[in-house]
């Protein structure tokens, strides 16, 4: 396993030295170096006790000799002295759309912003649009982008949460006062965005319990609850229970206010009993599981990912939930990129990971022309590539390898290629990269007019979000899927968590109108694979069902269904 903590003070250091105004090629090696790590997942602490960090191309020996000292005490000398030299604070102001590190050493410099409240101070002021580079308008964006950060505040994606959780999950299993544990709440409801990690834990005494999370974490102790910071930032809240009742605050927690509201009116009404949160109220009965509960209840089960909306209990009093896809229903690993583009691994190794995580075919979907940022593929570099598949589909690696492309859709709605090139792919996901500022209904038409092409087969992120980043672009979310569905396309869940696009609500909507969904994982190395898997439970929220999942399909029945799109 890899340091995190490593990581992100490498990637602050690179921020910093740029703000600083050393040179580009030192701070970048920092930001390198990181990526490496995380990409590799490479355990430093054993290539420095091993002497083989060096061996490692972009390790030098001054950056070695940083990273040993902190393996050997846990700090970086040279990082201490960095931020006693350039507020760390301003890192958070890099992070802003359209602010990096040469922007925010000019606010730092000509108006000493340090902190986010200071630049939104000097932006009401009229002070930011006075610098060179600024504008009234980059002053206007600004102002709304610091109004998004403070909504934002105190959320986490997904992914970091499980991450995050793991850790006090594993101080939970080596506890020996714990007799049951779960996550409840958001993060078993596989929201996108989440406000706290939260775990319900069985046990006859909370005390020996917060007395170990005492020893790590700084903690607040309410009346069953335990409450501390991890120190990635994330909030964590641990919900103590008596074994008796840990099964019904393990449904209770783990549901929307929408939900449980209305699973408590029609638990009062079946049983005539009084609904208790905490204590289950029918004392007849000794709950030994959570789907004892809905068996009481004379409900089919409901999987937690739907406990969001009342319409679950609804379909489960008629006995109307589907089976949702699951993992081992994939099958197709749809829409990831290579050393071709901007990923990190070969294509080779792309598809042996996929091989060895159970799929039976990859499309290699890298960037197009157009991305020249993500070193986007020329024609002849397109046909360079597919040599290069076709080579190793005849090696038998085990996997087919599909040639797919991620064309960019072009502002007058156009895909990026010749119909010559087009038509040499196995599959191309069509996707917006540039120009998110038209109005919805330009957006729109931009993006009705791709799906109408007879080439375009998958529309990708199509709101175009990054959680916690970037607001989805103004666009007709249901007219899309309309098109979709007048023209047989599919569309995707990116399940990169920092998109996990299309919106779990939208889900429900294309499956209304008979639009197949592709769960890719926009993978840009071989250890992002997984990240299908949260696309997964996305899509089990918005009730999909493996026949709603066109990579659900064998590779033959997948081809002649791609096959089939472009003759609708």
């Amino acid at each position: 396993m890899y340091d995190k903590k490593l990581v992100k003070l490498l990637r602050n250091a690179s921020i910093l030295l740029q703000i600083k105004g050393e040179n580009i090629f030192k701070a970048n090696a920092y930001s390198n170096a990181a990526d490496i790590i995380e990409s590799q997942q490479l355990d430093v602490a054993e290539l420095v006790q091993n002497g083989k960090l060096g061996e490692i191309k972009g390790f030098g020996e001054a950056l070695v000799k940083k990273i040993t000292e902190y393996v050997q005490t846990g700090k970086m000398s040279f990082y201490e002295k960095l931020i006693s030299e350039v507020p760390e604070e301003l890192i958070k102001i890099t992070k802003i759309p359209g602010i990096g590190p040469k922007k925010t050493k000019q606010l730092y410099e000509k108006l000493g912003i340090r902190t986010i409240e200071d630049l939104e101070k000097a932006c009401i002021e009229g002070k930011i649009a006075s610098l060179k580079g600024f504008s009234e308008k980059t002053q206007e964006i600004l102002l709304n982008s610091i109004q998004h950060i403070k909504a934002w505040k105190g959320k986490k994606q997904l992914f970091a949460c499980f991450q995050e959780g793991e850790n006090v999950a594993s101080i939970l299993r080596s506890t020996p006062a714990v007799e049951e544990f779960s996550i409840v709440g958001e993060m078993r409801r596989y929201t996108e965005v989440i406000s706290n990690v939260e775990f319900l834990v069985a046990c006859e005494s909370p005390e020996p319990v917060i007395d170990v999370f005492k020893s790590k974490y700084s903690i607040a102790v309410e009346e069953n609850l335990l409450k501390f910071e991890t120190d990635e930032e994330i909030s964590v809240v641990i919900h103590f229970s008596n074994p008796e009742n840990y099964h019904w605050q393990l449904h209770n927690l783990t549901a929307s206010d929408e939900y449980l509201n209305h699973f408590q009116q029609y638990f009062e009404e079946k049983t005539n009993s009084r609904f208790n949160l905490l204590v289950f109220p029918l004392k007849d009965h000794k709950l030994q599981s959570e789907r004892q509960i809905f068996d009481l209840l004379d409900l089919q089960y409901i999987p937690p990912e739907l406990r969001e909306k009342a319409i679950a209990i609804e379909k489960a009093k008629a006995r109307e939930i589907p089976r949702l896809v699951d993992e081992k229903d994939l099958k197709g690993m749809i829409h990831v990129h290579s050393t071709w583009s901007d990923g990190f691994n070969s294509i080779e190794q792309m598809a042996i990971a996929a091989k060895n995580l159970g799929f039976e075919y990859i499309a290699i979907c890298d960037h197009s022309q157009t991305a020249r940022y993500a070193n986007g593929l020329e024609p002849e570099r397109v046909l360079q590539q597919h040599k290069e598949i076709d080579e190793l589909n005849s090696k038998g690696l085990g996997i087919r390898i599909l040639k797919g492309i991620e064309s960019d859709i072009l502002p007058d709605g156009s895909l990026d290629y010749s119909e010559d090139i087009l038509r040499q792919f196995d599959l191309v996901v069509a996707s917006v990269h540039s120009h998110f500022k038209m109005t919805k209904s330009e957006m729109t038409r931009r993006i009705i007019y791709a799906i109408m092409s007879p080439y375009t087969h998958i529309l990708g992120h199509p709101t175009g979000r990054l959680l916690l980043a970037r607001d989805s672009y103004e666009v007709d979310v249901k007219e899309i899927i309309d098109a979709a569905a007048d023209y047989g396309k599919i569309i995707e869940l990116n399940a990169n968590p920092y998109r996990l696009d299309l919106p779990w609500e939208y889900l429900m909507y294309a499956k209304e109108k008979g639009v197949r969904i592709s769960i890719n994982p926009d993978s840009h190395d071989y250890n992002s694979l997984v990240d299908v898997f949260y696309g997964v439970k996305f899509a089990r929220k918005g009730w999909l069902e493996p026949k709603d999942v066109v990579n659900c399909l064998s590779v033959d029945d997948f081809m002649s269904y791609i096959k089939s799109i472009g003759k609708q």
